[in-house]
C-alpha cells in the first residue's frame, strides 16, 4: 500500500511538471481518431488515416493541413506512399485499397480483393510492388506499376496484421492472430515456414538493417526476438501492457508504439529499455521514424499526431485535425497555428482557449533540422585499433566544437573525429547567428585482449592482457600505462626453432674442419650463431623454414649454437667435434719442450695445439714432419771396480743435443729429463751390465759396463792412518814453533 502511494505521488508531481514546461490543448468531439499514420519519402508531409473515413495530409513545413481527402467511405485502416513519393496508398477497414496522386489528391484506381479491414501496407524499395495484409487471413500481392492484383499469400488462420520483406532473399515475413510467423517465397508465392510464437496473438513485425534479428510484438504487450539464420529464440522482452501496434528497428534501437499510450525505446540486441515517451491520452495507434533517427511522428486515438524529439523525449508539436477539414496545431510552448475554426475546437485541461495560452503564428516549425541540433548516440565505444567516434549536426550548423575544439562537419552534417582515450565529451553545435546545441559524449573504451610481443614490465612474450583503455601510444594493462609498441591483437609465434644433427662429431686434427646441423622452424629461421670454444662468434643469415648447416670451424671442442626466427623466439644446442690423438714433431723449443721432441697431439684449436701432458702451444711450434736428432752420449769407464764389503755400483754420465728421457740398467728405468746427468746406479752383483740411454726424439744408444772386484795382491792404502800421521807432524811442528817465538820476545823485552 506505501508502494502504492507513492508511485501515485509521484505520477502527480510527473503531472505537475510536465504542465509546467509544456502546454497540452485538447479536442472536441468533433476530432476523431486516428488508426494509422505514413510520412512522405522528402519528410515534408505527414499522412494521417482518421476513422471518419478520411486521410488528412500535413505540411511539416508550417504546421498546417495541406489536404482533408475523403477517398472512400471506411475506416482508413493503414497507409503507404511510393518510394517515388508520387502515389499515395490508403487501406480501408471493409477490404478496399484506393491509390491517389500525392501531388493533386487525385484518386487513381481502387483496388478490391481482400473480404475485410486492410491491416496493412507495404510498398517494396524498387516500387514495383504493393503487399496489402488484411483481417482475412490473407497478404494480397500487387503490381503498383499496373495496379494489378498479381496472387493470393494463405495460410494464416486469422487475422494478418503485420509483414515485412526481404527483397534480397525474395523473403516475405508475416505475423497474425493465430500466434504464428510464417516466411513466403515472393518470387513463388509458396509458404516456405511456420513459426508459432507462443506469445499469444501477434500483431506486429519487423528486422534489423543487417537481416539478423527479426522482432514481433504480440497483442499482451511482450516482444520475442529470432535468429534469421537459425529462427532460434533468443529472448522474450516484457515491453509493453497491451498490443505492440508498430516496431521500427533503426540501427541498434527498435522504436516501438502501444495500447498501453507509450512510445519506447529499446536497445539491439537485448531489448533493454533506453527511453519512454508518454503525453498521448488514448492509444498509440501508429509511428513512423523521420529519415535522420531524430524525430517519431506518433498517431492516437486520441485524435492527435505528436511530434517528438527523440533526444530529449520531449513532444516539438501536435496536430489535430477535425472531420470537416478544420485543424489547430500547436507547439509546447503553446503557440499554434490553426483553420479559421480550429482554435475554437480545443482548450487547455484548464479551460484556457488558445489564445489566453499562447500565441497565434504564422507557421509552426516541426523540423528539428531548422535548428541547430546535435543527434549523438551516446555511451559510443573506442577499441585500440578505433579511436573514430561519430554524431550528426542539423542543417543550420556552420560549427562544432569537442571540448572546445573545433572539428569541421562533412557531408549531409556528419562529424567523424578521433579521441585520445575513454570519458565525457562535451560536443556543442552553433549555427550563424549564434543559437546551439550541446550534448555530452560518453566515451567507453571497448576492453580488448591482446598479446605482448616483446617482454615488459612482468609480462613476457606471448602473455594474453586484458587493455582497459588507451591512451595516445599508451595502453592501460592491469592498472599501468605501457607502450603500445609491446601489444599486438595477433598472438606471436611463440614456439622456438628446432636445431638438430650429431652431438659428437669426429674430426682430424690438423685438417679443415666443420660442424654439421639442421635448423628447423614452423615460420623462418632467421639467423643462426655459432659460438666456439675459444668464445669466437660466427653469425649465418638463413631466412628458410628448413635449411641444413655446414660451417667451417677452427678446432676441436665444445660448439654452442643458437637459432633465432623471425619473432625473436631463439633455441640453442651444444656439439661437441673430437679427433684421435696425432703425432707431432717439437720445431722450435717451447718452455720444456725441445727441438725434435715427439709429442702427442689431442685437440686443436684456430691457432694452437695441445699436447698431452703439457699444453696448449702456438701451431709453428710443431710439426707434422719428423725431425732426426743425434742419440743420447754414455761416458763411463768400460771397468770400475767395487769392494765385496760396500755396496756394488756403476757411475756413468749421460747426455743429449736436445734431452735424456730415461736410462736403463738391467731392464730397470731411471727417468733423468735433463740434457746431461751423472748416474750413480746401485746393482746387485758383479758382471757385465748393459746400459741403454734414450732421449725424447726416441734416439737410444747403448753401452756395456763391467763391475769387478780389486785384484788380491794389491796393497791396500790405509788412508785412515795416513790421515793420523799427518796430523800428528802438524801439532809438533806447531808446538816447536810457538816454543821459539816466545824465548825472542823475552830478549827483546831486556835490551830495552
Amino acid at each position: 500500500m506505501d508502494l502504492r502511494k507513492l508511485l501515485l505521488v509521484l505520477f502527480i508531481v510527473f503531472l505537475s511538471l510536465t504542465a509546467v514546461f509544456s502546454v497540452e490543448y485538447f479536442p472536441d468531439e468533433t476530432a476523431f481518431s486516428i488508426n494509422c499514420i505514413a510520412l512522405s519519402t522528402d519528410g515534408k508531409s505527414l499522412l494521417a488515416g482518421y476513422i471518419d473515413n478520411t486521410v488528412k495530409v500535413w505540411n511539416l513545413l508550417d504546421g498546417k493541413l495541406s489536404m482533408n481527402l475523403s477517398l472512400h467511405s471506411s475506416w482508413v485502416t493503414s497507409l503507404a506512399v511510393s518510394p517515388d513519393g508520387r502515389l499515395g496508398i490508403a487501406g480501408y477497414d471493409d477490404g478496399m485499397i484506393i491509390v491517389w496522386e500525392m501531388e493533386t489528391g487525385k484518386p487513381l484506381k481502387s483496388l478490391s480483393s481482400h473480404t475485410s479491414s486492410v491491416n496493412y501496407l507495404l510498398v517494396t524499395e524498387d516500387g514495383k510492388t504493393l503487399y496489402s495484409a488484411g483481417s482475412d487471413g490473407t497478404v494480397k500481392v500487387w503490381s503498383l506499376s499496373e495496379l494489378a492484383f498479381i496472387r493470393s499469400l494463405r495460410g494464416h488462420s486469422g487475422p494478418v496484421n503485420s509483414i515485412v520483406h526481404w527483397p534480397e532473399q525474395n523473403r516475405l515475413y508475416s505475423v497474425s492472430d493465430d500466434g504464428t510467423l510464417r516466411i513466403w517465397d515472393t518470387s513463388t508465392g509458396q509458404q516456405v515456414k511456420v513459426i508459432k510464437a507462443e506469445i499469444g496473438a501477434l500483431s506486429s513485425v519487423n528486422m534489423d538493417e543487417k537481416r539478423s534479428i527479426l522482432v514481433v510484438g504480440s497483442k499482451d504487450g511482450p516482444l520475442k526476438f529470432y535468429d534469421v539464420k537459425t529462427w532460434s529464440a533468443l529472448r522474450i522482452v516484457k515491453a509493453h501492457n497491451a498490443e505492440v501496434t508498430a516496431i521500427i528497428i533503426r540501427g541498434d534501437l527498435i522504436f516501438t508504439s502501444s495500447r498501453d499510450r507509450t512510445v519506447k525505446i529499446l536497445s539491439l540486441p537485448l531489448g533493454s529499455l533506453v527511453k519512454m515517451i508518454t503525453g498521448h491520452t488514448w492509444d498509440v495507434s501508429s509511428i513512423v521514424l523521420s529519415g535522420d533517427s531524430s524525430i517519431i511522428y506518433s498517431g492516437s486515438s486520441d485524435g492527435t499526431v505528436k511530434i517528438w524529439d527523440v533526444d530529449k523525449g520531449v513532444a516539438l508539436g501536435t496536430l489535430i485535425g477535425f472531420g470537416d477539414g478544420e485543424y489547430f496545431s500547436y507547439n509546447g510552448d503553446g503557440n499554434w497555428v490553426a483553420s479559421s475554426k480550429g482554435a475554437s475546437r480545443v482548450k487547455t485541461s484548464s479551460g484556457k482557449q488558445p489564445n489566453q495560452q499562447g500565441t497565434e503564428l504564422s507557421s509552426l516549425l516541426l523540423q528539428l533540422d531548422k535548428l541547430p541540433r546535435i543527434y549523438v548516440q551516446s555511451p559510443q565505444s573506442i577499441t585500440i585499433d578505433n579511436t573514430d567516434l561519430t554524431f550528426v549536426v542539423s542543417q543550420p550548423v556552420v560549427r562544432v566544437t569537442v571540448n572546445d575544439e573545433e572539428i569541421p562537419i562533412g557531408e549531409s552534417g556528419k562529424v567523424t573525429f578521433r579521441t585520445t582515450s575513454a570519458g565525457a565529451l562535451t560536443i556543442k553545435a552553433f549555427d550563424s547567428i549564434g543559437n546551439f546545441d550541446e550534448k555530452i559524449l560518453e566515451v567507453q573504451f571497448e576492453e580488448t585482449k591482446m598479446y605482448v610481443i616483446d617482454n615488459v614490465g612482468p609480462y613476457r612474450r606471448g602473455d594474453q592482457v586484458v587493455v582497459s583503455d588507451r591512451k595516445d601510444m599508451d595502453l592501460l594493462v592491469n592498472g599501468e600505462w605501457l607502450s603500445r609498441e609491446f601489444f599486438s591483437d595477433i598472438a606471436p609465434d611463440i614456439e622456438p626453432p628446432q636445431i638438430t644433427g650429431q652431438t659428437s662429431q669426429q674430426v682430424m686434427i690438423g685438417h679443415e674442419k666443420h660442424l654439421n646441423f639442421v635448423v628447423t622452424d614452423n615460420n623462418e629461421v632467421k639467423t643462426v650463431i655459432v659460438i666456439g670454444p675459444d668464445e669466437k662468434r660466427d653469425e649465418v643469415s638463413v631466412n628458410s623454414p628448413h635449411e641444413n648447416i655446414r660451417i667451417k670451424v677452427a678446432g676441436t671442442g665444445e660448439y654452442r649454437v643458437t637459432a633465432i626466427d623471425n619473432e625473436g623466439n631463439e633455441a640453442w644446442a651444444t656439439f661437441s667435434l673430437y679427433a684421435n690423438a696425432k703425432t707431432f714433431w717439437v720445431e722450435r723449443d717451447q718452455g720444456s719442450l725441445r727441438r725434435g721432441q715427439e709429442v702427442t697431439v689431442t685437440a686443436e684449436g684456430e691457432s694452437s695445439f695441445f699436447v698431452k701432458e703439457y699444453g696448449w702451444v702456438e701451431k709453428d711450434v710443431l710439426t707434422e714432419t719428423k725431425i732426426i736428432t743425434e742419440s743420447p752420449i754414455i761416458e763411463a769407464e768400460d771397468v770400475q771396480y767395487a769392494d765385496a764389503n760396500k755396496e756394488k755400483m756403476l757411475n756413468f754420465k749421460v747426455s743429449d743435443d736436445i734431452k735424456v728421457l730415461e736410462v736403463e740398467v738391467s731392464e730397470k728405468r731411471y727417468p733423468v729429463d735433463l740434457k746431461e746427468k751423472e748416474m750413480f746406479v746401485i746393482v746387485g752383483d758383479y758382471g757385465e751390465y748393459r746400459v741403454v740411454a734414450r732421449d725424447l726424439e726416441g734416439n737410444t744408444s747403448e753401452k756395456t759396463i763391467r763391475l769387478a772386484a780389486p785384484a788380491m795382491d794389491e796393497k791396500k792404502t790405509n788412508w785412515l792412518l795416513v790421515l793420523v800421521a799427518v796430523a800428528a807432524i802438524a801439532i809438533l811442528l806447531l808446538l816447536i814453533f810457538r816454543s821459539s817465538f816466545i824465548r825472542k820476545k823475552k830478549r827483546k823485552v831486556r835490551l830495552m
